[in-house]
């Protein structure tokens, strides 16, 4: 794996929202993946048009979030590739997508991704162990 193909998923432990709305949970959702909208509330921004354009079954093109937003082209960009490392998005050509097509088989696809790492992590402690730890 190279270094451009890092993934790397942060998860945040929070108290779950007493408000049973969708804007407090989406919010609480986003926290949880380290995407807090009190902190960069650009991200934020970008993944709820990320959400709009899965939901009618599209994907986004940064120049079209850079319209509608009035920032530079430059930030919608960074802020997609933390989106594909985190493995909520991916891009075909020069259109992103919410990786699953809806939120929630996009985080069923980054629990596996976790599941299969932590296995990997696994093993490699097993054998790990089996040296250090033998028995003489």
């Amino acid at each position: 794996m190279t270094d451009r193909a890092v993934q790397r998923i942060t998860l945040v432990g929070l108290a779950r929202p007493n408000s049973k709305d969708v804007k407090s949970e989406l919010v609480w959702v986003c926290r949880c993946l380290d995407l807090d909208p009190s902190k960069d509330k650009l991200a934020f921004d970008i993944f709820l048009h990320l959400l709009d354009a899965s939901r009618k079954g599209e994907g986004v093109k940064t120049i079209e979030i850079k319209r509608k937003s009035s920032v530079t082209q430059a930030a919608v960009v960074y802020h997609m590739n933390t989106f594909m490392r985190a493995g909520l998005i991916v891009r075909r050509g020069r259109v992103y997508y919410l990786r699953g097509g809806t939120l929630e088989k996009t985080v069923e696809e980054m629990e596996a991704d976790v599941l299969r790492r932590m296995r990997l992590i696994k093993q490699m402690a097993e054998r790990i162990d089996e040296t250090l730890f033998i028995q003489d």
